[in-house]
Order: structure tokens, then sequence, then C-alpha cells
């Protein structure tokens, strides 16, 4: 991948420099607009550009374009707090969450989904600098917009970094839970743009480490997305897997502090703990 970062033609001095410091995130090269973006990209030696615009910031491949968005927000509020997402980090007979960290961002659906349903403040770690940049300007853009996501993306805050390096530096039990969304080996059909996102997504599978921090960050759960009736990972972590709730194309296995008997609503795919 050769990014390049440039903006709309004749952009104001605050655009140049967010493409400018956009770039050096990036450890990518600035590359002021001149005529169409198929040019700028070709005469920059890029094949993938992030346009800095008046209205927002996107990732762009000829017709394929990547930004923050909200998403399937509509259809997922609309099954509340039945939502697996939902039933995984707020089962109905537990304490209300007040903090929830989402370690691996990605473009933010799951924890506009959680800030929206739950009113949980959201902090979001993203590995991945093209990511966070978007992140940076999307959920504020989200924010402003006046619509019925704006409160939830105003709760959603975001750190780029790695995953377990960031909650290494988080003091323990400073969060009721942690989520945790490494990305799928096999992708799961989704919408426009997925393919740029795993082009500069980080793709580490998910670690001990990631998973040991995340149960030291979290006071009551630790909730991992996986996809549906797949083999729970091996963990140290605590208890180990010890809830599961199921979705339609996904999963969701926890480490509950707060369970005394195990609970899977797929038993026969067992914990994977231990």
């Amino acid at each position: 991948m050769r990014l390049i970062v440039t903006t709309t033609p004749a952009p104001p001095p605050r655009l140049v420099a967010r493409a400018r410091a956009v770039a050096q995130r990036c450890g990518a090269r600035y590359a002021p607009r001149s005529g169409t973006l198929a040019r700028t990209v070709r005469r920059a030696g890029g094949d993938l550009a992030y346009v800095v615009a008046r209205g927002r910031e996107q990732l762009q491949d000829g017709a394929e374009v990547l930004y923050v968005h909200p998403g399937m927000f509509y259809y997922k509020r609309g099954d509340g707090r039945r939502h697996p997402l939902i039933r995984a980090l707020a089962p109905a007979a537990a304490a209300p969450l007040t903090r929830v960290v989402d370690a691996t961002l990605g473009l933010a659906g799951d924890a506009l989904h959680a800030a929206s349903v739950l009113g949980v403040e959201v902090a979001g770690v993203e590995g991945s600098p093209v990511l966070a940049s978007l992140l940076e300007e999307g959920l504020a853009r989200l924010a402003a917009e006046g619509a019925p996501w704006s409160a939830g993306a105003a709760r959603v805050s975001v750190a780029h970094g790695g995953g377990a390096e960031v909650l290494a530096g988080m003091a323990a039990h400073s969060a009721d839970a942690v989520y945790l969304d490494p990305m799928f080996d096999v992708p799961l059909s989704g919408p426009p743009g997925l393919s740029l996102l795993r082009r500069v997504a980080v793709t580490a599978p998910l670690s001990e480490a990631l998973v040991a921090q995340a149960w030291r960050v979290a006071a009551r759960r630790v909730v991992l997305k996986l996809p549906g009736r797949a083999a729970p990972p091996k963990v140290t972590a605590g208890p180990g897997w010890n809830r599961r709730v199921r979705g339609k194309a996904v999963d969701y296995l926890v480490i509950e502090a707060e369970l005394q008997a195990p609970e899977y609503e797929a038993p026969d795919l067992g914990s994977g703990s231990h």
C-alpha cells in the first residue's frame, strides 16, 4: 500500500494543515491537490488516497470510499437491549454500566451502538493511524449532526495505539467492561468500503497479552466478538470464557466476574478456557 494524503481542490489553510498532520501521523506523503484525484495520486506514486475535504475525511481508491458513518445504527437500535452485543456487555440482571473500553475500535460502529443504547462513555483504542485519523474527524462530525446517533457519538473517544499497550497504561478495574473485536481471518459480508478497511486495519490476531490486559482493566467483564459458532480461543485470564451470547452471523464470548455458573447459549461450543 502506498498511501498519499491530499485535499479537495483549492483548500483553505486549515485543510492543508490537517492533511499534513494526517500524513505525518500515518507515515505517508502529503501531495498537494493537482487536478483530479486520480491524477494527484498517480503523480505522487500512490495507490490509495486519504482525502481531507470540507464535509468529511475519507479513504478513496477509484470509486470505492471509506469514512466514518452511522452504518446500521437504525437497524441495531431497533433491537434495543435484546441485541446480542448489548446482552453481552450489559446482561439484563446486572447493574448498569458507566464506562466501556473498546480496545479495537475500527470505524466505531459497535462503540456507537453501545454508547447510544446504554448511555455509557466508550473509551476507544485504535492501532491503525489511518483509522484513528478518520475517527477523529468522523466522530466529531457525527456528534455535531443533531441526529439520533449524535449523543452516542459524543460519548465515544479515540486514542491511537496498540490495544494491549494502551490498556497497560490504564488503572486496574477502571472500566466496567472491555470490548474486543479483532479483524476476522475470513471477512463476513459487509458494507461498501470493507476492502479498504482491511487494507489499513491492524490485522494481528487476538493475543493472550491483550486479553490479560483487558481482564485487568475490566471490573466486571471482557467481551470478545467472533464469527458465529467459531471455537473459543484459549485464554488463561480470570475464570476464562464463562458466558456465550449467540447472534445471527457473530457470537460474543464473555469473561464474566459476576457469574456463579457458566452460561452458554451454545453449550456444544464449549468455553475454550484454560
